[in-house]
């Protein structure tokens, strides 16, 4: 079973509080930096499109082309370790150690053994990720003619896709000791040894990830050039397909990392407060070695395909079946992993550079006096390389997945639903890394997800809900621990009392249910205490809308 603690709910407190910062650490350019924990997510977006259409000779031309210049910055905090004060404390500074409010109402006192009635503190790391570039440049040129054969009509399609895509970033981290508390009252911790050495200094254990070498600039860019064709012919109930791409990848760029090894400098000490002294969480600065960075440079092709063919049985009824290859370039998910070289920047295995997929899926569609039915069977094998928690813990393997989508509506009158059931069965086919996990079910893969919408339709308003429902799913992939399914109910009414107004309220997660997504831990802990994330608790919005 799973209980809050005492005095924090994971449906609405956060260890993020006023007590909590700035975050202190070094940034891209290795100058001491101090981030406001209230900066939260920051995006900025600027976007310039162009869409032209054109006939020429029996072929129509189209051509998309977008830019858009993407940068921002967020902030994240995510537990290490959460024990008692006596645990924390201990793994810290060794037996007898203990530990004082770093800052807020009780600054300098000792956290005592029952704190905030859970008697509890949280070991954390904070992210604070900052996004230079995230630039892209996309463009599609095609041309397309329907010529008649045989009795039925011949589609031909060919075209060129063009990609850029820039990834120029900065990971930064620092490592803090907090009680866990909850209404915003959260208070960073220092940590002194039984001989009153201290192991924190303001709450910070270290200026780094829990004093590893985890600081990373990525400076990369992604050119994308795929040709592709498809031909399509239709003649009475049967219309049949088949598709071509390949693509055609270049990636080129640099990685500074402080955990690159190969005499490249990790961690450093460094006076961060400028006292003079170097206290212990100082000789746990991770350091960017800017006059080293390693090199990106590798190239990269696959061919896509799918065919597929549609056999209308009925004039509402219709049979299909469709096979498809393809892949997906695994992009920043092998940056930092020994599939890039750090010497030459290239990637010496070629099954490291993409992940294919190979999917084969047949089902019915079905339409007639406001129903609608579509029922899909499919069963896919996908290979992955992927990296976990955002760190250098990799997974290189293949998944089989095996289920049936079913989407539907139905409306009578001012009455519509919407609804939907995928169910799911999948297994680890093979873990290059761990063989042990090789049969295995993925984490976080529910057997059956349901959703519907019903809502009604008036002249002045409407109203309806979303419910949301997925069964339990493993926490982790040894398949130890499971999450509990769980149902959302999302409800909305919309108002128009006059023309071009529309009054609006809106309930997400009406009835405050408790939902997991994710859990660290495997199996139960012998401590009883894990953590998660969880869907938000209940929120409502309202909002008005004015036409003119």
């Amino acid at each position: 079973m799973f209980t809050n603690f005492a005095n924090f709910d994971i449906r609405s407190d956060s260890i993020l509080s006023p007590n909590v910062g700035p975050v202190t650490t070094l940034d891209g350019d290795n100058k001491l930096r101090r981030f406001r924990t209230d900066l939260g997510q920051h995006a900025t977006s600027k976007m310039i499109g162009l869409e032209a259409q054109f006939d020429f000779g029996g072929w129509t031309v189209s051509e998309r082309a977008r830019f858009s210049a993407n940068s921002g910055e967020f902030q994240r905090a995510f537990p290490s370790a959460v024990n008692t004060v006596a645990a924390i404390a201990a793994s810290q500074a060794g037996a007898g150690a203990t530990a004082t409010y770093a800052n807020g109402p009780n600054a300098g006192q000792l956290v005592p053994a029952n704190a905030n009635g859970n008697g509890l503190l949280s070991f954390n790391y904070i992210s604070h990720s900052r996004a230079r570039s995230l630039d892209y440049f996309t463009n599609d040129l095609r041309a397309t003619r329907v010529w008649k054969a045989g009795g039925g009509n011949l589609t031909v399609t060919g075209g060129i896709y063009k990609a850029v895509q820039d990834l120029n970033a900065e990971w930064l981290h620092s490592a803090i000791d907090t009680d866990v508390a909850g209404n915003g009252e959260t208070a960073m911790v220092n940590v002194t040894s039984a001989a009153g050495v201290a192991q924190t200094q303001d709450g910070f254990y270290a200026f780094s990830r829990n004093g590893s070498k985890f600081r990373r600039i990525f400076d990369v860019k992604y050119d994308i050039t795929a040709p592709y064709g498809s031909l399509n012919y239709h003649i009475g109930k049967i219309a049949i397909g088949g598709s071509l791409r390949y693509d055609f990848g270049k990636v080129r760029g640099s990685l500074t990392g402080a955990d690159l090894g190969d005499g490249r400098v990790g961690l450093i000490s460094y006076d961060v407060d400028g006292n003079g002294v170097i206290s212990a969480p100082e000789t746990r600065v991770a350091f960017l070695p800017l006059d080293r960075p390693a090199p990106v440079d590798y190239d990269y092709g696959y061919l896509s395909y799918s065919t597929g063919i549609n056999f209308r049985v009925a004039e509402p009824f219709s049979i299909f079946g469709r096979y498809s290859r393809g892949a997906r370039a695994n992009a920043d998910k092998i940056l930092f992993t020994p599939a890039v070289s750090a010497v030459d920047g290239s990637v010496p295995d070629a099954s490291d550079k993409y992940d294919e997929v190979r999917q084969l899926e047949g089902g019915f569609k079905f339409r007639q006096a406001g129903a609608m039915l579509n029922v899909t069977a499919f069963l896919a094998d996908a290979d992955d390389h992927n990296v976990l928690n955002g760190a250098a813990t990799a997974t290189i393997r293949a998944y089989r997945a095996k289920g049936v989508e079913m989407e539907g509506s139905f409306r009578r009158g001012p009455f519509s639903i919407m609804a939907g059931a995928t169910y799911t069965t999948a297994k680890i086919t093979e873990d290059k890394l761990d063989a042990t996990l090789t049969g295995k079910e993925p984490r976080h893969q529910p057997a059956w997800t349901f959703q519907a919408t019903p809502q009604v339709e008036l002249r002045n308003a409407t109203l309806g809900a979303n419910v949301v429902t997925v069964t339990s799913s493993y926490a982790q992939d040894s398949n130890l621990l499971k999450m509990p399914g769980f149902t959302v109910v999302n409800a909305f009414l919309q108002v128009r009392p006059i023309d071009r107004v529309q009054l609006s309220v809106n309930a997400n997660n009406l009835f405050d249910t408790i939902g997991f997504f994710e859990i660290n831990q495997s199996e139960v802990p012998a401590n009883g205490i894990g953590w998660g994330r969880a869907i938000n608790g209940r929120t409502v919005s309202a909002s008005a809308r004015f036409e003119f």
